[in-house]
């Protein structure tokens, strides 16, 4: 068993076709396949769990230790043992397809353990850059059916293309038709499931000629034709040093954006849910009760529930940070500290209505 805190973890590099260059930027180094790197998966599908005994898979330490990898809260989230949040970097040199996510009911009548919330925080996007989410409110749900169904590229007129600057923050439930535009890096956090319906792929083929696979009556099945995610508006949190943000919050994951300089440090006290901490730009050190990580910018670390890190900056930064939250405890009370309203606090959940009758109940 370990019990060393914190633990850095080594990302998985996917190749796609859609890839760009951004993620080599990160210190990823240069693809070795014949497509580009598209994704960096952070954590649940990540290489691996560094420590002194070498290097270990997630899925093992879960294995071996759910109530610190998993924690009570992402047990919950997860419906079992299983790490409970997927976190990528996503570069996008070309439109990604027109794509959509089962629910956790539909998903588990596939065989997955959950279906997948997703949110998208913009860490770079040229001039330009776009997202399409959801239908637009005048387009027949029908006809978009049938388009895609016909492969007809007007199916993507019907979408709602939306712009987005380095900062945006955008929660898709799952149902929400949706696609990430070129010239854009990504941070995404989501339930822990890569379950993905592709209706529509801008008739990409692969070094063979070949296309990739579509979804289509798996993904219309699931589509939520009235959700239109918005960009969030950050939420200030209450803090003695730096700028504490809240990005998005739901019961399946929250989402924080740390500022610090140089001087200034604050401590995490992972209670019921691990958590992930992902460097941006500049340089941390971050400490638990027998381990001392640096961690600079692409690099991440988990900090396993029930445990204490403290973090401090070596050069001015900013980290993300991603976990299973308590909604009252994490969210609504803090955020009210920092003197959000009501509105400000239930639309860090998008279009769901988890903090809007979390607030109900409490």
């Amino acid at each position: 068993m370990t019990r060393e805190v914190p633990l850095r973890l080594r990302p998985r590099l996917v190749g796609k076709p859609w890839g760009g260059t951004r993620l080599a930027g990160f210190g990823f180094g240069a693809p070795d396949g014949v497509e580009p790197w598209g994704e960096a998966h952070i954590s649940h599908g990540c290489s691996g769990v560094v420590d002194s005994a070498g290097e270990r898979s997630l899925a093992e330490l879960v294995g071996v230790e759910p109530e610190r990898f998993v924690g009570e809260r992402g047990r919950q989230a997860a419906g079992g043992a299983l790490f409970p949040l997927l976190i990528k970097l996503i570069d996008t040199a070309a439109d990604l397809s027109i794509q959509i996510h089962p629910d956790d009911a539909s998903a588990r009548g596939v065989g997955e353990a959950t279906g997948k919330i997703e949110a998208w925080h913009v860490l770079a996007a040229e001039p330009g850059a776009t997202v399409r989410v959801g239908l637009r409110s005048d387009a027949d749900p029908a006809a978009f059916a049938a388009a895609v169904r016909a492969g007809d590229p007007a199916l993507v007129a019907m979408l709602r293309e939306i712009p987005v600057v380095p900062g945006d923050t955008i929660l898709l439930p799952a149902g929400s038709v949706h696609a990430i535009g070129r010239g854009i890096l990504t941070y995404e956090i989501q339930q822990p499931s890569d379950i993905t319906y592709r209706l529509f792929d801008w008739g990409r083929v692969d070094a063979a000629g070949r296309s990739r696979q579509l979804h289509i009556e798996q993904g219309l099945a699931v589509l939520a034709p009235d959700v239109r995610p918005e960009p969030i508006a950050p939420v200030s949190l209450p803090a003695d040093v730096g700028q504490r943000d809240l990005l998005a919050a739901c019961r399946a994951f929250a989402l924080e954006r740390i500022t610090l300089h140089v001087g200034e440090w604050i401590s995490f006290n992972c209670e019921e849910s691990p958590q992930v901490i992902t460097c941006l730009g500049g340089a941390f050190r971050l400490a638990g009760q027998n381990r001392l990580l640096r961690l600079q910018a692409g690099e991440s670390a988990l900090i396993p529930a029930g445990e204490i890190a403290v973090m401090d900056p070596i050069a001015p930064g900013i980290v993300l940070r991603g976990w299973v939250p308590d909604l009252e405890r994490d969210v609504i009370r803090p955020a009210r500290a920092g003197g959000a309203g009501a509105a400000a606090i239930a639309a860090l959940a998008g279009p769901l209505d988890h903090l809007h009758a979390a607030q109900s109940a409490g």
